[in-house]
C-alpha cells in the first residue's frame, strides 16, 4: 500500500532550509533574488547590509577589498538620496559554488540638494555561494556608459 501524504506536509518539507538540494539554491532565479536585495539595498543606501552581502574578502571594483573596507567607502555616500536604482540580467553564469552574472544597470540620486545624477553602465558580478548565507558578492566591477 502507497502512503500519501497531504500537499502541506511537501510544503512544510520544502520550507525548511538545508532540504532543497543544493542545485534548487543555487539557481539562476536565486542569483537574480541575490542581485534584487543588492539594488533594494543600494535604494536605501543601507551600507552596513551592502557590506554585509559581500563575502568577507569582497571586492568593490579595485576601491575597496573586505567588508569593513567597502563599508568605510559607502559611508562617504550615505547622505545621498538614491532615487531609482534598477539592475537588468543579459547573462548567469553557474558552476558549482559560484556564479558570473553579467548585465547592465540605472541609477538615479540626489547628489546634493537641486543636484540629480542619472548614471548608467555595465556590471559584472561574481558570486560565491556561502553555505551560512547563500550568494554573496566576491567582486563586482561596473563601467559607465553614455
Amino acid at each position: 500500500m502507497k502512503i500519501r501524504y497531504p500537499v502541506f506536509i511537501y510544503a512544510i518539507l520544502l520550507s525548511i532550509p538545508g532540504l532543497l538540494s543544493c542545485s534548487q539554491k543555487r539557481s539562476r532565479e536565486s542569483v537574480e533574488e541575490a542581485m534584487q536585495t543588492y539594488d533594494r539595498l543600494i535604494l536605501k543606501m543601507d551600507v552596513d547590509s551592502i557590506a554585509l552581502l559581500y563575502t568577507p574578502d569582497g571586492d568593490l571594483g579595485k576601491i575597496a577589498h573586505g567588508r569593513d573596507s567597502i563599508r568605510s567607502f559607502l559611508e562617504r555616500f550615505k547622505n545621498f538620496k538614491v532615487l531609482y536604482q534598477n539592475s537588468k540580467t543579459d547573462l548567469i553564469s553557474i558552476s558549482a559554488d559560484t556564479a558570473i552574472h553579467a548585465g547592465t544597470y540605472r541609477q538615479r540620486v540626489i547628489i546634493a540638494p537641486g543636484d540629480t545624477a542619472s548614471v548608467k553602465g555595465m556590471f559584472t558580478v561574481r558570486w560565491i555561494w556561502l553555505t551560512e548565507g547563500g550568494w554573496h558578492i566576491k567582486r563586482i566591477e561596473t563601467q559607465p556608459v553614455k
